[in-house]
């Protein structure tokens, strides 16, 4: 049914809208009250709370089989960014015994995927020390490892102000996943929407593996 009108309604209004369309004899000049940085602001809010919601379905989702294999890939990853580090500090490998991931986080730059890792270790002395590993996110073998360093005192402080420190890619999905305060990580520095953990969307030209959203 549509809107009705009566005699001392204008003709240019339906119900509760004004028909009139712009023209040059009445351009009805509006100013957005809104700056293009502000809405762009405002756009990448909306997908990280988006992402936020998709993350927490898909963890419900995820089967036992599945949380056992991504255990397995994480661990597979993690010793191999070990490996790197001992050579890189002319350590046996039998010096540093993992002990379990304590945080990790998936991201995407324009296509380009990084996953950020804080792991415990522990060395010969018995002593458990808290590692940060950036690896790429289908690590295959130690050129994939770009990152892999125990985390400082200075590391650990909530207040830091060097920016290049921040992680721009888990301030949101991960924020409390510590990183380096050198700042020397390759992804995060860019400020792009989080990357969709899982998504029912059949329209997906592009399917990723599903390890890798996890």
């Amino acid at each position: 049914m549509f809107p009705t009108t009566t005699s001392t309604t204008p003709e240019y209004f339906v119900g509760r809208f004004d028909t009139r369309l712009e023209t040059w004899q009445d351009p009805t000049p509006r100013k957005s009250e809104t700056t293009f940085e502000e809405f762009r602001e405002a756009c990448i809010k909306a997908a990280r709370r988006n992402h936020s919601l998709m993350d927490a379905r898909s963890s419900v989702r995820l089967s036992e089989e599945q949380l056992r294999q991504r255990e397995e890939q994480d661990h597979k990853f993690l010793m191999i960014a070990l490996e790197v580090y001992t050579k890189k500090n002319n350590m046996q490998p039998t010096e540093l015994e993992f002990v379990e991931v304590k945080g990790r986080n998936l991201i995407d730059e324009f296509g380009l995927g990084y996953l950020h890792f804080n792991f415990l270790v522990k060395g010969l002395d018995g002593k458990n020390t808290m590692f940060f590993a950036e690896v790429h996110h289908d690590l295959e073998d130690e050129n994939d490892v770009y990152l892999c360093k125990p985390l400082e005192e200075e590391d650990m402080k909530p207040s830091k102000k060097n920016d290049e420190a921040l992680c721009k890619g888990c301030e949101y999905g991960a924020k409390d996943l510590i990183h380096p305060s050198c700042g020397s990580f390759r992804g995060g520095h860019k400020d792009v929407c989080p990357m969709q953990s899982d998504s029912d969307d059949d329209e997906c030209d592009y399917e990723w593996p599903l390890l890798d959203w996890m």
